[in-house]
């Protein structure tokens, strides 16, 4: 296990950053893109996993979470507006393994909000990539500029780095609705549910400064006219449980599909898995999710086809 601290080129934030090498000579590396209100360390077992296949795996904290905080109380503030910020961090940690591993391919395995950075990451940087991986993606929602006006207004109310608890019932606490538990909707495993309950770097609710870049986000990554691709050859695997409340039912995931063929995307397959919700990583037949992306990252690739 390799931990560094990078400081963002865009603001000078540090970024914890981990990286996890194979024991033989690798053929890859996976980067790994978190999700909203949790870290780095809980994609380990799937990174060891990765790492036994021969890739080389490295994840780092986004702005506002885990270790990438100037101070503890600062978990869910990202010190900006400005949601290309969050993107930008998450391509100069590319640009890091592309000189620290030069010979090798990249590939991105994103969940969640991590999606919705590594899908605007797609927007210039598409032919950087090798493949990638969307795993329980937020699907387009048509309220998200709307939304962001609302965190704008409500910012009023709320102080820098107080967790805004309004809209936090208005998007991310919906999710719960129907469930025993409030967070039963992140996983039908119970264990991963009590371990993420008693996480203190995880469940944490964002401010609204982090807020406006998550709407800001969503709304972006469904806005294909400032979307440049390159690589029209690569390729998308698109995963989820059926049950997840994220992507809001089968018809916006199969949505999110054509959106991204409507680009000119070629090359993508989806799989919804039965029985599981929103961590798939972390369900009881997670040894299955490993297996189909590992597969995935193996598979033959097409070459690169730039237009």
């Amino acid at each position: 296990m390799i931990t560094k601290k990078i400081k963002s080129k865009r603001d000078g934030l540090e970024l914890e950053l981990a990286i996890i090498e194979p024991s033989s000579n690798p053929i890859g590396i996976v980067q790994l893109v978190h999700g909203m209100s949790e870290h780095k360390e809980r994609y380990y077992d799937f990174m060891n996993y990765l790492a036994q296949n021969g890739y080389v795996c490295a994840i780092h904290d986004h702005r506002g979470h885990g270790a990438s905080v100037k101070d503890s109380s600062h978990l869910g503030y990202f010190y900006t507006e400005d949601s290309s910020v969050i993107v930008d961090d998450a391509y100069q940690v590319t640009e890091y393994l592309k000189e620290r591993y030069s010979s090798l391919s990249i590939s991105i395995f994103s969940h969640s909000m991590g999606t919705l950075v590594s899908r605007n990451y797609l927007k210039k940087h598409d032919y950087e990539l090798d493949k990638i991986v969307l795993s329980g993606p937020p699907t387009e929602n048509k309220l998200a500029g709307f939304a962001v006006f609302l965190a704008k207004i409500s910012s009023v109310f709320y102080g820098k780095y107080k967790p805004n608890k309004f809209l936090n019932s208005l998007s991310v606490g919906q999710y719960g609705k129907g469930y025993e538990s409030q967070l039963d909707w992140i996983c039908a495993n119970p264990d991963t549910v009590k371990e993420y309950n008693a996480d203190p770097f995880c469940g944490f609710i964002f401010t609204t400064n982090a807020f406006i870049n998550l709407f800001k986000l969503l709304k972006s990554a469904y806005n294909g006219k400032d979307w440049r691709p390159k690589n029209t050859a690569l390729p998308i695997f698109l995963i989820a449980g059926e049950d997840d409340p994220v992507i809001q039912d089968k018809e916006k995931f199969k949505g999110l599909e054509g959106f991204l063929k409507s680009l000119g995307y070629k090359n993508i397959k989806s799989k919804l898995y039965k029985g599981m919700r929103h961590e798939i990583l972390n369900e009881r037949e997670k040894e299955t999710i490993y297996q189909n992306v590992l597969e995935f990252l193996c598979s033959d690739t097409k070459k690169k086809e730039k237009i």
